[in-house]
């Protein structure tokens, strides 16, 4: 028990076999989930994985046709059109899906 109080306070993270095992089992599911996003947003139009990009960042019709430089209505038909293609029933879904394909920049 002293040895790994020691380890701890050096800076090293101390973690049991089982929940070893957990965060792994966890990691590989990410990586699938990563996968499958990937594999549904690879059958969309270039313009259409920006739309999509922008909703994972929470943007709305307005902020997307600014800096796509695209009507609102365009955006609207796009948005439409990526959740019909991708099974999707709403924008946060959508943005879900951004987020686990990599879209966003950020960790999905």
């Amino acid at each position: 028990m002293l040895n790994l109080i020691k380890v701890a306070a050096d800076g090293h993270v101390v973690m049991s076999p089982i929940a070893a095992r957990r965060l792994v089992a966890q990691s590989a599911r990410g990586d699938e989930q990563r996968d499958a996003a990937r594999a549904r947003v690879a059958a969309l139009a270039v313009r259409e994985r920006e739309v999509l990009a922008c909703l994972g960042e929470g943007l709305t019709n307005p902020e997307i046709a600014r800096r796509l430089f695209l009507s609102e209505t365009t955006v609207k038909s796009y948005v439409s059109r990526l959740l019909v293609k991708l099974g999707l029933g709403h924008r946060t879904q959508a943005a879900l899906l951004a987020h686990q394909a990599g879209l966003t920049g950020e960790p999905g």
